[in-house]
């Protein structure tokens, strides 16, 4: 685990300093590394922006309820859009949850009105984050 919170930490992390932090080799490390991509649990390295200073910073959850039959199609048109960056399933009192991140307000409402307008929702439940208390480590908001 102490290799996966120095990776978590900074992707970029040297075999040199996790092996220090974690009191093993290079070697060791460069092989656990190399085992948990194998491995599958880790999967890529990526980065991590600050959207707010790309002036991005109103962030939103929707909760969408769909028609059983139309989520499939529904799935496919969300998951296009380049301003929607997670979209899961979800059980409760609605179908899909979709984490949205958008300049202004105002894309924000056209996304609602022009984006979510397929046939087979049902509703929305719009939930604009006001500020974190911890933030998310992949959008940093």
């Amino acid at each position: 685990m102490k290799i996966i919170k120095c990776l978590t930490d900074d992707a970029r992390s040297t075999y040199k300093k996790m092996a220090e932090e974690a009191g093993v080799s290079e070697a060791t490390i460069k092989n656990r590394i190399d085992k948990l991509m194998e491995e599958g649990i880790i999967k890529k390295f990526t980065i991590v922006m600050d959207y707010h200073k790309l002036g991005r910073a109103i962030k939103a959850f929707i909760g969408l309820k769909v028609q059983p039959a139309k989520l499939s199609s529904i799935v496919k048109d969300i998951e296009k859009n380049p301003d929607v960056h997670v979209l899961y399933r979800t059980s409760g009192d609605v179908d899909l949850l979709i984490e949205v991140i958008f300049e202004q307000m105002e894309d924000l409402n056209a996304f609602l009105e022009k984006e979510l307008a397929l046939d087979g929702i049902l509703g929305t439940v719009v939930t604009i984050v006001i500020g974190p208390y911890k933030r998310c480590p992949w959008t940093g908001l």
